[in-house]
Order: C-alpha cells, then structure tokens, then sequence
C-alpha cells in the first residue's frame, strides 16, 4: 500500500460503504463515529462530519472542524458524497479543498455497482432512468468556485487528462494562484472510473469527491488488486440477529417485507412516537423499525434524528434483555443512534457482503460483535435477507 487513504463522509452509512469498497479491493479499512487523531491505523480511515442535516455554513464549519486534527498527515484524501446527491456538497466540499489548500476537485458519484451513473452532468437512477439533479447546477448553486463539466466522450476518448489540465491552467491564468475550480466528470461503469483516477493523476493536488465507486478503482489501485473479490460463503454459526432499520426509503420498507418473508418467525416492533415494549426478547431474529412515512416526508433533519433516538432507544432495551451476536442497522441516522447509544468509537471493516454494505467488527463491553451497516436505498428487495446469508452468524428462516 502506498499511502493512508482519509475519507471524509457526511453520515455514518457514507462512511461505511466507502471504506466497505475499499475492504473488498484488499485494504484495511476502520471506520470512525468520532473524528479520529494520529496515530491512525494503518490503511483506509472512513470517518463522518455528520453534517447532512445541517444548515450550509453549519456543515462547511463541522467539515472544518472534524478535518483540521487531521491535515498534518501524509494521506490521501477523499470527499464522500451521496450517490443520489443528498446533503451540503457544494459548501462541504469548498470547506475541505481550502482546508487541504487543493487548487482542483474532481466530481463524479458513480457508483456502477448500485446502478448509479453521471451522463451529461444528470444523475442517472438504477435502470437507467434520469433523476432530476443536473449535478454540474447544483454545484454552481451551492459552491462558490467555477464548476466545469466533463463529458463520456471526455473520459472514454483518453482525453479527460489533457482537457482537465487545459482547464486548469485557464482558470489560474490571470485569476491568482488562490483561484479553485470543481470539474464534475460523467460516466456510468468501473471502466470508466477507472479512466477517471487515472486522468486525475495528472493534476498536482488534485482532491477526489464522489461516492462508493470513485474510491473503489482508487483502492484497486493502491492494493494492486484488480478484480474485487467474490462474496462470501454463508456461514454456519448460529446467532441471536438484530436488525433495526431507521431508513424512510421506499425501498427500505420493501426490504422489511422481504425480510419478513423469509423470516416469519421474526419478533417484529414497530416504534411510532413512543418506544413500545418490546416483544419476542427470546426469538433468534427481532426486527426494530418505523412505519413507513407518509408520502413528501423529508427523510433527513430534525424528525428523522428524532425518529432514529426512538429507534435506538428500544434497540438498546432489546440488547439490554438479549445481547445479539450480530447487529444490522439500516440508514445512517440510526446507525449514528444506535452505535453511539451502545458506546462504539470504530468499527473494523471485516468484509463486504454486498457493494457498499460491510460486516464490521465491534467491541461493547468487552464482548465482540457483528455490525453490519446499509444505506437505506441500496440494494434489491431481498438485500437485507442476502446480508443475513452471506453473514457468520445464521439463524432459521422458517
């Protein structure tokens, strides 16, 4: 391995993906819920501003903040973003590129393993269907740099590297040497990511931003691993499982019923605006969840902070009566609740089960467990069962 890799996210699952990706690639990666200090062990660091929710400046100042212990160290450094565009990019992003006195950064959220593309600066859906976010438009809204946007035919035709330096030297051209510019750079598959960290060494300074998949061709790098690993065997081991899942996402909820499916002896408790008794203390599986929200809710902020402390309150009382072997937390609010709740500072990535979604190893008064952690819309209907199968603890599903 070449260098320390620090990835700054904006949430706790962001951090999770990113440094699951980079486990898969063959490097060591520990996850942080505090901002770590040097010494730092060796490899990947994924830690969180925890400032999605936060008014612009606010999170501009967290980014600061959680970053600035760490600016003395020989690393490299990568601006996590959502893969769907959610949060603080644009002032996040100004933050770290003054605090890493970075001339340029590099954009693309890509994340060909969740069906996550950039064409023509639009963010593209799983299925290929476009969303309504012109990523180049956004940022020119949220950051006060010059924002430039590079096309598929930019990367794919071996050009990106001589257009970005081109651009580059443009924009220092009589405009002061404390001039920045963002460039936000299409594609759609790990080929094309993988162009892209390419292209990018060829910029001094250089800071890369993006989601799971950017880093991931970055790790490949670093390791000298090419191809990511296979997924695991499901284990053997039986085990008390406890999955709670705090994610709004209609897709989340769909992977409750799959969940549910599968497991019909699950205990199942649905937390409203008060935490509930909780049922089934002794069933090997026991499932924490809200409802589903009602239709235009937003799902970050204030409520859904809330929300994630009533969740991590009756998960906490469900530990409390039967301590689980394992530990499936869904969206990253209620990973934040529930980890903080229990006193966990890091996790040690184990491995990934699927893209973006890592088992992790945790230490609550001195006794080991599982942690696995999920964005709230990655994955099909049946990845939270998939996660399960492909863990090391098993439990009977009918």
């Amino acid at each position: 391995m070449n260098e320390t890799i620090l990835i700054l996210a904006d949430d706790l699952t962001g951090a999770a993906d990113t440094a699951s990706r980079c486990r898969a690639a063959g490097l060591p990666a520990t996850i942080f819920l505090a901002p770590p200090h040097p010494p730092l062990p060796v490899g990947v660091v994924a830690f969180t501003s925890d400032s999605r929710h936060l008014p612009p400046e606010e999170a501009a100042r967290r980014v600061q903040e959680v970053a600035t212990p760490l600016t003395g160290q020989t690393a490299l450094w990568y601006k996590k973003i959502d893969s769907t565009l959610r949060g603080n990019i644009g002032s996040e992003l100004d933050a770290l590129l003054a605090l890493l006195n970075a001339p340029v950064a590099l954009v693309c959220p890509t994340f060909p393993a969740q069906g996550r593309g950039l064409v023509n600066g639009h963010l593209i859906a799983p299925g290929g269907l476009r969303m309504g976010v012109h990523l180049p438009s956004l940022l020119r809204e949220q950051s006060r740099h010059l924002v430039y946007a590079f096309s598929l035919e930019d990367v794919r035709s071996g050009e990106l590297a001589e257009k970005c330096q081109r651009k580059d030297a443009e924009t220092q051209r009589g405009k002061g040497t404390q001039e920045r510019s963002i460039f936000v750079v299409d594609g759609l598959t790990d080929a094309d990511l993988g162009l892209i960290v390419d292209a990018a060494q060829s910029i001094p300074g250089l800071l890369l931003c993006g989601s799971a998949g950017l880093i991931g061709e970055v790790a490949k790098r670093q390791s000298g691993n090419k191809e990511l690993p296979g997924f695991p065997k499901p284990g053997s081991s039986d085990g008390r499982l406890l999955v709670v899942v705090g994610s709004g996402s209609p897709m989340a909820h769909r992977q409750i019923d799959g969940l549910l499916a599968a497991y019909p002896g699950a205990a199942q408790v649905i937390v409203e605006d008060e935490t509930l008794p909780i049922p089934g203390a002794n069933a090997s599986l026991v499932l924490i969840h809200q409802p589903p929200p009602p239709p235009g809710a937003v799902l970050d902020g204030p409520e859904a902070r809330r929300r994630a402390a009533l969740l991590a309150d009756a998960a906490l009382a469900q530990i409390e009566q039967s301590p689980p072997d394992l530990l499936l937390l869904v969206g990253g609010d209620t990973a934040v609740a529930v980890l903080s709740c229990l006193g966990v500072e890091q996790l040690t990535v184990q491995q990934e089960l699927l893209p973006g979604m890592p088992l992790c190893a945790a230490t609550v008064n001195w006794r080991q467990l599982g942690v696995v952690m999920k964005p709230g819309s990655f994955g099909d209907e049946n990845a939270l069962v998939t996660l399960l199968e492909h863990s090391s603890i098993q439990t009977k599903k009918r």
